[in-house]
């Protein structure tokens, strides 16, 4: 079974019992793609191998075994005898994306145990991918926080799959609403030890103001030409 990193930090087990080891070189290349396809992606893009094994400077296995590992997990498009590809901006699997994520992190929620959560900065001087971090870096701890694993999963593959999404959400008019909405998601989060009915309110809100977002985002996207569709 697929286990996150913070597992044993999760569920309260000490260092002494799960002590950090050092990432493994399969680790290493997974990360620095996954970064790299976070900062610059076109939906539809077709992922070339040899520009990666250039920027990175790692060889074609790795790679390879990175780009296999982010296609089993739903976050790029792997077409035989075509190649990989980032995922299509379509409407539908995007609708399905946050019907389940909303379902997955109100379920969470609602274990979370108390603690204490860091705070997080939300201002209408914020960059776009400093927002979108923002709203992905709270639904992360949320499911985090209520220490189930195939929860983390999902809501990993749920964030990397509408980061596109967000960043137009807010380089768009929709960016005042969506300032506001994360700015109430983030406060609310502070008092997630004694009004978990209020986070789960300002959690539905954002979501809702994310998923409405959704078809005018996709139209927009597509009239640009932005989206490639593989064949």
């Amino acid at each position: 079974m697929w286990l996150c990193k913070k597992s044993f930090r999760c569920r309260g087990v000490g260092p002494g019992l799960a002590a950090e080891q050092e990432p493994a070189k399969a680790d290493i290349a997974y990360e620095a793609i996954l970064a790299i396809l976070y900062a610059c992606r076109v939906p539809g893009q077709q992922i070339s191998d040899q520009d990666l094994m250039h920027k990175l400077n790692l060889g074609r296995t790795r790679v390879r075994e990175a780009l296999c590992r982010l296609a089993a997990e739903g976050k790029i498009q792997w077409i035989p005898q075509r190649g990989f590809f980032t995922r299509p901006m379509v409407e539908g699997a995007l609708v399905d994306l946050y019907d389940h994520a909303r379902d997955s992190l109100v379920r969470s929620l609602t274990r979370m145990r108390p603690q204490v959560l860091e705070s997080w900065t939300v201002s209408d001087e914020s960059s776009p991918d400093e927002l979108a971090s923002v709203a992905e870096a709270i639904f992360t701890r949320i499911t985090e926080g209520a220490a189930n694993c195939e929860a983390c999963k999902y809501i990993q593959r749920f964030c990397f799959n509408t980061h596109a999404l967000r960043m137009e959400i807010t380089t768009s008019e929709l960016r005042p609403n969506f300032v506001g909405s994360l700015a109430g998601l983030s406060g609310a989060m502070s008092q997630i030890g004694t009004a978990k009915s209020l986070v789960e309110s300002a959690l539905l809100n954002h979501l809702e103001l994310e998923m409405g977002a959704v078809s005018r985002v996709v139209r927009e996207v597509n009239e640009r030409g932005l989206t490639r569709r593989p064949r």
